[in-house]
């Protein structure tokens, strides 16, 4: 979806709402949701088109001081332990993140929200701090539910992850994109079936990965070694591997500032 917002005779910015994929476990073949396009290749990036006709990769700034991230622990267990693994387990998924882009990205606290796309970009940091937004939905629940993600049960997506877009132009000079906000839901009624932490088997940590890797830019590929293969496969040590390391580096702070002004991502109305 898109949306034109006047700023002044000037100056314009397009929003481009993305929701980029789901990941399922290796033993569930149905995808829900519209996935995002897989490279044949070892790394995909996601491309978006100017109103102008050329195409940029879609990357944050990697330059800024830190992208900030909140969390909703709410359905990641039923026990306060339970909850701070979980909330353990996305840092650590945010702290490879960074290693293998050179971006800063930093805690900014728990939340209570969760993100939803009811025909508008909500799930974007609404809220005065957090530009990426981790949760996991009870889709069973109207509290719970999530519209980015589908019903909840087998054969449904164990998480969805994506991010929003903004274009800009000022007077005559050439239109520019930067993402400033990003998604990561999942589902609570499959938490039994991934285990905590980047150890060996089918991991919480690796499914955090993916759907992080969605985030920053990254769409699926065919090659199942890969963390951005569409399913969740059984590995014996969970982390990024070389194809998606190679893509990483193509978003993250090797490619360059990108110069945004302040009022790109000012608010979303």
């Amino acid at each position: 979806m898109s949306a034109v917002l006047a700023r002044s005779t000037t100056r314009r910015t397009v929003l481009v709402a993305v929701t980029v994929a789901v990941a399922t476990l290796a033993a569930v073949p149905t995808l829900l949701l519209a996935p995002a396009s897989a490279g044949s290749s070892s790394y995909n990036l996601s491309y978006q088109t100017f109103p102008d006709g050329h195409r940029a990769v879609a990357r944050w700034n990697p330059c800024q001081k830190a992208v900030t991230y909140r969390v909703n622990t709410t359905y990641s267990g039923s026990t306060s332990s339970a909850r701070l693994h979980a909330l353990s387990d996305v840092k650590a998924a945010f702290a490879r993140l960074s290693k293998a882009t050179g971006m800063t990205f930093r805690y900014a606290g728990s939340t209570t929200s969760i993100p939803k796309d009811s025909g508008s970009v909500n799930w974007a940091a609404r809220e005065s701090s957090g530009e990426i937004y981790v949760a996991w939905v009870k889709q069973t629940t109207s509290g719970g539910y999530s519209d980015l993600l589908g019903q909840s049960g087998s054969g449904w997506a164990a998480g969805s992850g994506g991010y929003a877009y903004k274009f800009w132009k000022v007077g005559s000079d050439p239109w520019r994109g930067v993402t400033g906000r990003g998604f990561v839901v999942l589902d609570s009624a499959q938490n039994s079936k991934f285990a905590s932490g980047f150890g060996s088997g089918t991991t919480r940590g690796d499914l955090l990965l993916h759907e992080l890797g969605h985030v920053v830019g990254l769409n699926h590929v065919t090659t199942k070694a890969q963390v951005m293969y569409p399913t969740i496969q059984p590995k014996s040590a969970s982390g990024y591997s070389s194809g998606d390391a190679l893509g990483l580096s193509k978003l993250g702070r090797s490619q360059g500032c990108i110069d945004a002004p302040s009022w790109v991502w000012q608010d979303l109305s």
